[in-house]
């Protein structure tokens, strides 16, 4: 197995176990936005494994509809990641570029140009990645204009990410938390920059991608587990001081 089939296994694993962590609060109606990231990743990064992809793309037709649901799943994940992010990293700029007028538009015309693009090509059976149809100018830029949404969020969370890691008055399990999300959304960005320059990126192609779904998925749990604890621990000072008045 290569480094970075490793890594799509290991990613999978994550947002699998993340997910399931996170169940409990979803079905008492808490963090649901986050378990519906946590679940569409697992949609996402499983469909990017050549057995389950050609598995589910054949239940679907044969026709890589499961590639147009892997885009899909991915605009859904940034976008409810981006608010999430902004809104865990107190970022008012970021909430607003990412649900203002700018970032409407910018989602609007990605999925726009990817079902354009998908429409136009020619794709007749199941490929993983589409790889076998690389050669096609739509399917070149329907791979490429469908990284400008993600590096998008990306790019307005990393800095609120990075200012929430250097500050010193925030947990310090909060801080690493931080830190592993800036450089996942780091790491967006630079695949994406790879990318749009034509620089071959080999092994990178899939470290890259992949590494940030560790790091950010690792980082969002991370989060959750220290407010988590921030709850418990403001519940049991206030039951001590009640017990200290009785």
């Amino acid at each position: 197995m290569s480094v970075g089939t490793f890594i799509q296994w290991l990613a999978l694993a994550l947002c699998v176990i993340f997910a399931a962590t996170r169940l409990p609060d979803a079905i008492r109606g808490k963090g649901r936005s986050v378990f519906a990231v946590l679940v569409l990743l697992c949609v996402a990064v499983g469909l990017s494994l050549s057995p389950i992809y050609l598995f589910v793309d054949g239940l679907l037709g044969g026709a890589n509809l499961a590639n147009l649901l892997i885009r899909f799943s991915l605009y859904a994940i940034m976008l409810l990641l981006g608010l999430r992010g902004a809104a865990a990293f107190s970022s008012e700029r970021a909430l607003r570029l990412i649900s203002g007028p700018l970032g409407t538009a910018v989602l609007g015309l990605t999925v726009l140009a990817t079902v354009i693009l998908f429409g136009l090509s020619d794709l007749p059976e199941s490929s993983t990645g589409l790889r076998e149809y690389a050669d096609q100018p739509t399917v070149h830029w329907y791979s490429h204009l469908g990284r400008i949404y993600p590096a998008f969020v990306g790019a307005c969370l990393l800095g609120p990410a990075i200012a929430s890691a250097r500050d010193t008055s925030a947990r310090a399990f909060h801080r690493v938390a931080a830190a592993f999300m800036a450089c996942g959304f780091a790491m967006v960005l630079a695949h994406t920059v790879l990318k749009f320059t034509g620089v071959r990126t080999g092994a990178a192609d899939l470290i890259l991608p992949f590494g940030a779904i560790v790091l950010v998925t690792t980082g969002l749990t991370m989060i959750w587990l220290s407010r988590r604890r921030a709850v418990r621990d403001r519940s049991a000072n206030f039951l001590a001081k009640e017990h200290r008045r009785n």
